[in-house]
């Protein structure tokens, strides 16, 4: 019987592109996401970034924790900015 298992490689990183499509950045140690909106929402000078802060609840559907309104133009440039710290060189 073992032998009709099929193992499909790269199920998890199929998993999580699919839910970046949809909106979701999962957290990698905890059962949380990030819900991203399908757009920004440009007013006069700032390009405002709705983002909800998810996990599950207790009746095992989404719930929402709370809402971060973000500067879109400020997180991507404090995202292109941030260092990166190499923890494989030990």
């Amino acid at each position: 019987m073992d032998d009709k298992v099929i193992n499909l490689p790269n199920r998890y990183e199929c998993k999580r592109r699919i839910e970046v499509n949809n909106g979701k950045l999962r957290c990698e140690v905890s059962n949380r996401w990030i819900k991203f909106p399908e757009a920004s929402s440009k007013c006069s000078d700032m390009d405002y970034l709705h983002l909800n802060i998810m996990t599950i609840g207790e009746n095992e559907k989404d719930r929402k924790l709370c809402e971060l309104i973000v500067d879109r133009d400020m997180l991507e440039k404090l995202l292109i900015e941030l260092p990166h710290k190499d923890h494989k060189k030990i």
